[in-house]
């Protein structure tokens, strides 16, 4: 797990990769939204990915979520529709390939 702090050390954002490349959380306070914060630190999940030879980043992503991960490169596989306590709701399954890496 990675977390972005301010200058103070307060967390602003965080995102878990796990080992076969999916990526679990990416979450930004809503006070830091907009700041570029949640770029840079998807940007180190990705350098965390290649350092590992991760070849395929995926996630299930809300709808807000799609339009960052689309930003970064991602594309979307499938929606996903379901229910949660009686409520129907949706997301995406999206995935990004990582360029082979050079000797």
């Amino acid at each position: 797990m990675l977390v972005a702090a301010g200058a103070d050390g307060t967390p602003l954002a965080y995102g878990d990769l796990e080992p076969d490349g999916h990526i679990d959380h990416l979450y930004c306070r809503p006070d830091a939204a907009g700041t570029g914060v949640t770029a840079a630190l998807y940007q180190a999940l990705e350098a965390a990915a290649r350092a590992r030879g991760i070849a395929r980043l995926h996630t299930e992503a809300s709808e807000p979520a799609r339009r960052f991960f689309l930003k970064q490169g991602f594309t979307v596989v499938s929606r996903n529709d379901f229910e949660v306590a009686g409520v129907a709701i949706h997301n995406w399954r999206m995935e990004k390939r990582l360029a082979a890496l050079e000797d």
